[in-house]
Order: structure tokens, then sequence, then C-alpha cells
């Protein structure tokens, strides 16, 4: 009898083991996840070898120019994150309504605007090299020049990234991503190694881009002979931008005002100890932008279809919000592990690790949400953002006596906004829930 009970048992592991694999393979938004996680993981790694190979050739002197370079690429591209998103969504209604043919033009009307607010920035990086290169002690002025070029190349390669991700089409972007970075890490070494130094590993983040724009480009080349139907006007295109830009801007407010505040308000050690720590954390709200991403399109899509589309928020928060507990789980079980890369002048850090997986994970969460907002076109998710981008500060303002008072602070802001957030998505799920019920 015991024989037979465990004989059944195992029968149903098995059958249960062998349905959730099933499961995982044929669910499509889960691929997806698996697809562009993968992806975004190798080409983090290979971001981190570029300035390993960079680091080791030129050493610190000459490096820090690259180090300064990249990072003033990160901000002045800032505005490629609303154009991607902005193209992915149009690209998904035009998806949804079967009229592939429009994407090409899309793509032509999109990169020409991003065009218009790049232009301006690269012009200014020209025009006042010499002031610039001088605040970033960058003694050949042609870095400037370089930067220029490649805030151009990233904001065009951004449009057809966002198209990428309003088909769906992961696999594509993921390789179109690591093609990118591997030639960076190739083109630097070899540049610097051919004696071009600083300025050799500069041009590599134009390299590696103009390339990756090219193979992009060559992916939509069959799209001109489908269905085409009437394009998205310029104004429903500007509009969405604003609300775009308004998250964007929101979200790396969030991400960044409370590490510049405690280097304001904290002594040297503290603020270095706290900005580790927030390094450390950040992690839950990187993987938590692959799962956004990869819901975007879906609900975008369906949306335009007017089908249902919750469900897939749904799995989409369940995926982030498992994600979230488990890195909040491993920064408190383990901190000494995740501190070891930074050595045991940091262990002051492990006492915050939990906390700011937990901070950065509820932004991770609010982002999501806000993401879904953005699919839809709805803009439910303003007023809480701004609400907490004054909130932030103000806390920390009132409260900022160590590492550990701004860190409670903003927990209490992240916590606020996800709450608000996700009250606002059960404003819009709970009729659908009402429906389905009725249906049953």
């Amino acid at each position: 009898m015991v024989a037979l009970g465990t004989a059944v048992t195992g029968w149903f592991e098995a059958t249960a083991l062998t349905a959730t694999f099933k499961w995982l393979r044929t669910n499509q938004l889960v691929r997806y996840n698996a697809i562009y996680l993968t992806g975004s993981l190798a080409a983090g790694a290979l971001g981190y070898a570029f300035h390993f190979a960079t680091g080791r050739l030129l050493g610190p002197s000459q490096y820090a120019v690259v180090a300064s370079a990249v990072a003033a690429l990160y901000l002045i591209n800032l505005p490629s994150q609303v154009v991607q998103t902005v193209t992915a969504r149009f690209t998904s209604i035009a998806a949804g309504r079967g009229n592939l043919g429009n994407i090409p033009g899309l793509l032509v009307q999109l990169t020409g605007l991003s065009m218009v607010v790049g232009a301006p920035i690269a012009i200014g990086l020209i025009v006042f090299s010499a002031p610039l290169s001088s605040y970033l002690q960058i003694s050949n002025q042609r870095v400037l020049y370089v930067l220029a070029a490649a805030s151009l190349v990233v904001l065009a390669l951004s449009a057809t990234r966002g198209a990428l991700i309003g088909l769906s089409r992961f696999v594509a972007l993921s390789l179109n991503t690591v093609l990118d970075m591997t030639l960076r890490v190739i083109s630097s070494v070899g540049l610097v190694l051919a004696g071009l130094g600083p300025i050799g590993a500069t041009i590599a983040l134009v390299f590696g881009p103009a390339v990756a724009l090219v193979q992009s480009l060559a992916l939509f080349r069959g799209l001109r002979a489908q269905v085409s139907g009437n394009r998205a006007a310029l104004s429903d295109v500007g509009t969405y931008a604003a609300l775009t830009t308004v998250a964007q801007i929101g979200t790396t407010y969030l991400y960044n005002s409370d590490v510049i505040l405690s280097k304001h308000y904290l002594v040297a050690q503290d603020a270095g100890i706290y900005a580790a720590a927030s390094v450390l954390g950040r992690v839950a709200f990187f993987l938590g932008l692959t799962i956004a991403q990869v819901m975007f399109p879906q609900v975008a899509t369906l949306h335009a279809k007017d089908e249902p589309h919750f469900h897939v928020v749904d799995l989409s928060l369940a995926m982030l919000v498992a994600v979230v507990v488990f890195l909040v789980c491993i920064y408190a079980a383990v901190p000494g592990l995740v501190v070891l890369p930074f050595g045991s002048a940091f262990n002051p850090v492990r006492q915050f690790l939990w906390p700011f997986a937990l901070a950065l994970g509820l932004l991770a969460i609010s982002n999501l949400i806000i993401t879904f907002f953005l699919s839809t076109g709805s803009a439910r998710f303003v007023l809480p953002l701004i609400g907490a981008c004054m909130l932030e500060p103000l806390l920390i303002v009132l409260h900022h006596n160590d590492p550990g008072a701004i860190l409670q602070m903003v927990v209490i802001t992240m916590s606020c906004l996800t709450v608000a957030l996700v009250g606002l998505y059960g404003v819009d799920r709970i009729p659908s829930l009402r429906q389905a019920k009725a249906h049953v």
C-alpha cells in the first residue's frame, strides 16, 4: 500500500513537472523574457569587457577619459529611450492592425524627428567642446566630436530597436545588441593597440552602434511589400512622446536623486557606502526593465486589436515580484558574498543591501505598471510619479542623519508610489475581472 502511494505520488509529481515544463516552453511571454534576459546579460558582460580591456591597455589616467565619455554618452542619450518607446508603441499598433507596411515609413518619420532633437545636442558638443573638455579634464577635444557623432548614431539605432521590440523580435534585438557590444570591444582594442589611445576607444562607441544600425535596417527590408494603412499623425506621435518623456525623466530622477543627495548630506565615507549599496541594489531594477520591455509590445498589440491583455500584465507582475523577493532574500541571507567584489572596506554596505533591493524592486514594479499605461496610451501614472519625485527629496531633506535614514525615506517613497500605481492598475483591471465572471 505504501509502495502504491509512493508510485502515485511520483506519477503526480512527474506529471506536474512535465506540465510545468511544457507551459514554460510554450508560453510566449516567458520565452521572450528568457531570450531577452539572456541577450541583456550577454551585452552587459561585453560592456564590462569593454571597460576592462580599455582600462588594462590605457592605464588609469587615460582610461578616465574613456569612462567620462561613456558616462557623458549615457546622459546625452536619455532622449533615445523616449524614441525607442515611442517607436515600439506605434510599431505594436501597426502590427496589431495588420499594417506592417507602415513600419518602414514610421521608422523614417521617427528617425527624422529624433534627429531634430539630436542635432542641437551634437552641435552643442562641437561648439562648446573647449569648455566641456576642460571641465571633464580631457586634453583631446576630438573626443567631444566623436561623442557628437555617437549621440546621433545611437538615436537612429534606438528607433530600429524600438521597432524590433514593437514586433516582439527579441532574438533579433538580442543579437543586434550583442553585435554592437562585441564590435565595441574588438574595435576599441584594435584602435588602442594601433596607437590611437583614448580617442581610439571612444571611436568604438560610434563604430559598434553604426554597424548595428546598418544590420538592424536590413531586418525591415521585406516590410515595404506588406499591407499599409493610415499612418499615425504627427500630433499623436508628439503627444505620446511628451508622455513618454515624463515617464523617462521621472523614473530616472527617482533612480538617481537619493545618491546625489547622499553625496551632499553625508560625510565622504558614508556617501561611498551608500553609493556602493545603491549599485548592488540596482540589479532588481535592471531585471525589471527586461520584463517590462517584453510585456510592452504584447499589451500594446492586444490593446490595439481591442482584445484582452490584462493576463499579460498579471503574469509579468508575478514574474517581477518573484524576482524581487528572490533578490531581497539573497541579499539578506548572504550579504557578505554580494559585497565581496568591493573588498573589506565596504563591509558596512551589508546591512543596507536587502532594503536597497526592496526599494529598487518596488521602483521596478512601479516602472512596469507605468510601462503598462504607456502601452495603452494612458496618462494615469503622471500624478503619482510627479508626487513621488517631490516626496523623495523632501523626506531626505528632513531625515538624512546617516545612510540608513536616507534609505528609509527611499523605501517609504517607493512604497507609496507602488501602492498608488497598483491601485490605479486595479481600477482598470477589476472591470475586466467582473466581465470574465459574468461570462462564466
